[in-house]
C-alpha cells in the first residue's frame, strides 16, 4: 500500500467566536459592516478591515425536548450531527423564509462584532441577497434591519455579482456569463453591459450540499457497516479535499476499472479505530485467563438457559400427565374438554407430545448431569391396571368395552413412553462414547481433534444452509426443487382422477414420504438437538482454539490473516469523480433538471449570435463548487462542443470563490456608490414594499403591482 494515497479525518472542530472589541473609531465613523449572507456560509465583519472577523455556519441549534435550553449558532455548535440538537435555517433553498431565524444570527453577527450601542446598530449594512429575491422577503429583511436594530441605511447586492466585482475591476462596463455555484443551488446569470439581465437567467435545484450528500450516500451503501461513522461533515471533508470533476467523464470511468490506474490514484481514509490486539498490555498468561473467564462465563449461562428450559418443560408435562390422569379415571366428557384446553384434539396427539416432552426433559438431565441418568419415569398419580385388555369383547358390556378401549390407549401411551425413554439413553450413552473418544484424541493428537470438531461444525451449518436454500427454492416458481414439487402434486391429482375413488393419501406409510417431499415447510427449521450440538463444539473451540472467536467476529478469515487497520479503511476511488458529476448529470440523483453545461446553452440561445460570443468571453466561476479541481477544464471542454466550429471563449476561476463575494461587497461599500445606492430609513418608510436601489450588483427592482377593484 502506497503511504502517499492513506488519509485521516481532520474531524475539525469549531472554534467559538470571541467577543471583539468595539474602538471608538468604528463607533464615530460609523464604518460600513459588510455581510455575506451564504445559504452555508455566513461571512461578517468592517469595511475597514481586510477579511471578515466572524465565518461560521448559518445555522441555529437547540437541544431537543428542552424548552428553556440555551440556543446555540454557527461555531457554538460543538457537532451538528449529534441527534439531539434541533437544527435550523432561515433559507428555504436559497431564500430567506424564516426571519425568527434571521434575527438570531444578527443577533449573534452584532454581539460578537462587539457592538454595544443601546437599542440600535448605528452603522450602514451590506447585506447579499439571492437572486431575483422577492420583494416580499426583501421588505421582510428591511423591516428587521430598520424597525428592529434601527439602521441608517442598508444596501443589497448579488453575492456573485460583488464576486465578479472583486476579480474584474472593469465590471461596470462589460459582458459577463457567471456560474455561481452555491450551496443549495446554482445560477446561470447573464452580465450585459454591466448590468446583472434577469429575464434570461436561470437557477438550478443543485448545488454544494448534493454533492455531499450523495457521496455520503455512495459511502454508507459501499460500506454499511461503517455506516455511523460516515457522517455529512465528513462527506463535506472529502469532496473539499479528495474529489475533482473528470474532463471526461466516461473515458475516467474507464481508467478506474484498470488495476495499476486504481492502486495509483485511489485515496484510503483511515477511520478512527481501537487496536485492541496491538495495544493490548495484557501478557499471554492474562489474556489466557480472560479468555477462560469468558468462557466460563458462557458456560454459566447455557447451564441456566437449560435449567429454565426445563423447568417449564417439567411443568408442561406435569399439566399434559394430569389430562391423562382423567382417562384413567373415567370421566370421558371431562377428559375431552381439558383436552380441548391444552390445544389437542385426540388422545393420540396428547400422547405423542407427552413422549416428545419425555425425551426433551431426559436428555436435558442428562446434559445438566454430564452422566448417564438411571432409568426415570414420570411418577404417576394412579398405578394403571390394565385387566381387560385380554379378555374378547363378546365377553364384555359396553361401559367395559369403553374402559377396555381407555386402557389400550394408556397401555400404548405407556410402551411409548418407555420405549422412547430407552432410545434416549442408547443414544445418550452413544454421544458420551463420543465425547470421551474426542477427549482422548484431543490429548493424543490435538490438530486432527481440531480439525474433526472444525469439520462437524461445519456440516451443520452447511446442512442448516442447504435446509433454507431448499424452503427458499421451494418458493420461487422457476426453480428444480419447485418443479419437482408440483410435478409430484400434479401426478398425484391425476391418479386420483383416473381411479375415480376417493382420496386415501395419508393413509399409508408410504405416503409420508410423499408428504416430505412437497411440504415447503418440512425440515427448514432448525432442531433443538442440531442447536445444541452446534453450541458443544463452538463452546469446545472457543475453549481450545484462541482464532476461532476472532473468526466469528470478523466474517470467518482464517486466524491472523484479518487487519483489523483495512477493516476500518474507507477506499474512495471511483467516487472521487462520481460525487461532483451530479452538477453536470442532475439525473444520477434523480433530479429532472438539466446540468450546468446544458442550462448555460440554453441561456446563451435567449442571445442574438453576436451577443452570445461577447457573453462566452468572459465566463465566470465563483461560488463554493468552484474550488473543485478540474472544473475549468470540464467547462472549457464542454463549451467547446456547444459552441460554433472555431469560435472563442475564456473561462475563469474567481481567486477567492467562498471570500470574494464579502470582499467584492466590501470594496464597493468603501466606493461613493454605497451613499447613492443605499436605502435609507425615510426611503424605506415612503417607498413601501420591497424597495431597492438598483446599481451594478443589484437585482433589478420591480415594484409589485398594485391590484385596483372594479367597482
Amino acid at each position: 500500500m502506497s503511504v502517499s494515497n492513506l488519509f485521516s479525518f481532520k474531524d475539525e472542530k469549531p472554534v467559538p467566536d470571541p467577543v471583539h472589541e468595539y474602538p471608538d473609531s468604528l463607533r464615530d465613523g460609523k464604518v460600513p459592516l459588510v455581510i455575506d449572507n451564504g445559504t452555508c456560509q455566513c461571512r461578517a465583519g468592517w469595511a475597514s478591515a481586510e477579511k471578515p472577523l466572524l465565518t461560521f455556519k448559518n445555522i441555529t441549534a437547540k437541544q431537543r425536548g428542552k424548552k428553556e435550553s440555551d440556543l446555540q449558532i454557527g461555531n457554538d455548535i460543538s457537532n451538528i450531527e449529534v441527534v439531539r440538537w434541533i437544527l435550523r435555517t432561515q433559507f428555504d433553498r436559497n431564500l430567506v423564509t424564516l426571519y425568527d431565524v434571521q434575527e438570531q444570527i444578527f443577533d449573534y453577527i452584532f454581539t460578537h462584532l462587539g457592538i454595544n450601542t443601546q437599542g440600535k446598530v448605528d452603522h450602514p449594512i451590506v447585506l447579499t441577497e439571492p437572486v431575483c429575491n422577492p420583494n416580499y422577503c426583501r421588505q421582510q429583511m428591511s423591516e428587521l434591519l430598520f424597525e428592529c436594530y434601527h439602521v441608517p441605511q442598508v444596501a443589497y447586492g448579488i453575492d456573485a455579482l460583488f464576486s465578479l466585482y472583486n476579480n474584474k475591476p472593469e465590471t461596470e462596463s462589460m459582458n459577463s456569463l457567471i456560474m455561481d455555484c452555491g450551496y443549495q443551488t446554482t445560477h446561470i446569470l447573464p452580465v450585459l453591459n454591466g448590468r446583472f439581465n434577469p429575464v434570461n437567467a436561470r437557477r438550478m435545484n443543485l448545488g454544494g450540499v448534493h454533492v455531499d450528500s450523495f457521496l455520503m450516500r455512495l459511502l454508507q451503501l459501499k460500506y454499511p457497516g461503517h455506516l455511523a461513522a460516515i457522517t455529512l461533515s465528513r462527506a463535506e471533508e472529502l469532496v473539499r479535499d479528495h474529489a475533482y470533476i473528470a474532463a471526461d467523464y466516461s473515458d475516467n470511468l474507464q481508467h478506474w476499472l484498470d488495476g495499476d490506474y486504481f492502486e495509483n490514484n485511489v485515496h484510503k481514509i483511515q477511520l478512527p479505530y481501537t487496536n485492541v490486539s496491538g495495544g493490548s498490555q495484557l501478557t499471554p498468561d492474562q489474556q489466557r485467563e480472560r479468555r477462560e473467564q469468558q468462557i466460563r462465563r458462557l458456560k454459566e449461562v447455557n447451564a441456566k438457559r437449560r435449567l429454565e428450559k426445563l423447568e417449564t418443560e417439567e411443568e408442561r408435562l406435569r399439566q399434559l400427565m394430569s389430562v391423562q390422569e382423567l382417562l384413567v379415571d373415567g370421566d370421558e366428557d371431562t377428559f375431552t374438554k381439558a383436552l380441548y384446553n391444552v390445544g389437542f384434539k385426540t388422545a393420540e396427539e396428547l400422547q405423542d407430545t407427552v413422549n416428545k416432552l419425555t425425551v426433551s426433559i431426559q436428555r436435558a438431565k442428562a446434559k445438566i448431569l454430564g452422566v448417564e441418568l438411571p432409568p426415570e419415569e414420570p411418577q404417576e398419580v394412579k398405578e394403571p391396571v390394565f385387566d381387560l385388555l385380554d379378555i374378547p369383547d363378546e365377553m364384555l358390556g359396553p361401559e367395559q368395552q369403553a374402559a377396555k378401549k381407555r386402557q389400550r390407549i394408556l397401555k400404548s401411551a405407556r410402551e411409548g413412553r418407555l420405549k422412547a425413554q430407552a432410545l434416549q439413553r442408547a443414544k445418550r450413552q452413544k454421544e458420551m462414547e463420543e465425547e470421551r473418544r474426542l477427549e482422548v484424541k484431543r490429548q493424543s493428537d490435538f490438530q486432527g481433534w481440531l480439525s474433526e470438531v472444525r469439520n462437524k461444525r461445519q456440516k451443520i451449518l452447511e446442512a442448516r444452509t442447504s435446509r433454507r436454500q431448499r424452503k427458499t427454492d421451494m418458493a420461487k416458481r422457476g426453480t428444480y426443487a419447485s418443479q419437482q414439487r408440483m410435478k409430484i402434486i400434479s401426478q398425484l391429482a391425476q391418479s386420483v382422477k383416473a381411479s375415480k375413488k376417493e382420496d386415501t393419501f395419508g393413509q399409508n406409510d408410504a405416503d409420508w414420504d410423499v408428504y416430505k417431499s412437497i411440504n415447503t415447510e418440512m425440515n427448514t427449521s432448525d432442531s433443538e438437538a442440531e442447536e445444541e450440538k452446534l453450541e458443544e463444539l463452538e463452546t469446545m473451540l472457543r475453549e481450545h482454539d484462541p482464532d476461532f472467536q476472532r473468526e466469528l467476529d470478523f466474517g470467518g478469515l482464517p486466524g491472523g490473516e484479518f487487519d483489523i487497520a483495512d477493516y476500518y479503511r474507507l477506499y474512495l476511488a471511483v467516487e472521487r469523480v462520481r460525487a461532483p458529476e451530479v452538477l453536470f448529470q442532475p439525473s444520477m440523483i434523480g433530479v429532472e433538471q438539466a446540468g450546468i453545461v446544458e442550462t448555460a446553452d440554453f441561456v446563451l440561445k435567449k442571445y442574438e449570435a453576436a451577443t452570445q460570443n461577447s457573453l462566452v468571453q468572459n465566463v465566470f466561476i465563483t461560488g463554493g463548487n468552484a474550488w473543485l479541481p478540474g472544473f475549468k477544464e470540464r467547462l472549457e471542454k464542454d463549451l467547446r462542443q456547444i459552441r460554433p466550429f472555431q469560435s472563442t471563449f475564456n473561462v475563469s476561476v474567481a481567486a477567492n470563490p467562498s471570500l470574494d463575494s464579502w470582499l467584492g461587497a466590501r470594496k464597493w461599500a468603501l466606493s461613493p456608490l454605497l451613499s447613492s445606492c443605499s436605502i435609507t430609513r425615510e426611503e424605506y418608510e415612503e417607498m413601501g414594499e420591497g424597495y431597492l436601489k438598483e446599481h451594478f450588483a443589484s437585482n433589478k427592482f420591480i415594484p409589485t403591482p398594485v391590484l385596483v377593484q372594479k367597482t
